[in-house]
């Protein structure tokens, strides 16, 4: 009993380094990926912007390919983790700042973010086990929004998933040209500035709005 108290310990230790070292790895993967493009990227690059020898890292991973896989995997939890908030909106200030937040995390991993949107657009696999399942998820989370606005007469009759649709596009079309490094990333002011424009296009249209309609979700 006490050898196995003592191990514990050790073991906890052990696990956490491995599970920083990943993270290490797939930081550098991520840059190396975004930077080559993922088909031209090789273990040995990924290995030396994480300074550690190639042979080190397939302890840690079984290929390329996984390492990929994991980044993936990582996004897709912080995504889940931001929509699993969506529930708890019940002010225009609230979903303006959900929306904020979304584009910051995909902002903030912009290297990640960038080498999935390459990677999705040609991998099917990455599309649907990823991309797709995610963007599927807020989908449907909006669709929802949007039909219990419309039960209550507070929406005027609309196509849910349609409309759904378009506040997607809404939403990411001002990021595309920084996801593509075309433009440099918007300053938190302007990136608080296109939350705010999609949520109000969202919930108001470019109808001309009574004072009575700001700072409240329509419930």
């Amino acid at each position: 009993m006490t050898t196995q108290v003592a191990l514990n310990p050790l073991k906890g230790r052990r696990q956490r380094r491995m599970a920083r070292r990943r993270r290490e790895i797939m930081d550098a993967a991520a840059c190396v990926f975004a930077e080559q493009g993922y088909a031209h990227a090789t273990t040995r690059a990924v290995a030396a912007a994480a300074d550690i020898a190639e042979g080190t890292l397939y302890n840690y991973f079984e290929s390329k390919r996984d390492i990929l896989l994991a980044i993936a995997q990582r996004a897709e939890a912080e995504v889940n983790a931001l929509l699993d908030e969506t529930e708890r909106v019940e002010s225009v200030e609230a979903m303006v700042a959900l929306v904020e937040r979304g584009l910051q995390l995909l902002l903030r991993n912009l290297p990640f973010t960038r080498t999935l949107w390459m990677e999705a657009w040609t991998d099917d696999e990455i599309l649907r086990e990823f991309g797709s399942a995610w963007l599927q998820v807020l989908h449907a989370r909006i669709e929802r929004f949007i039909e219990e606005q419309v039960a209550l007469d507070l929406f005027r009759p609309v196509n849910p998933a349609l409309t759904s649709t378009m506040v997607l596009g809404l939403v990411f079309a001002p990021i595309f040209p920084v996801l593509r490094g075309i433009v440099p990333p918007p300053t938190p002011e302007a990136l608080h500035g296109i939350a705010e424009a999609a949520v109000d296009l969202m919930l108001y249209g470019l109808q001309a709005r009574e004072a009575g309609h700001v700072g409240a979700v329509p419930r």
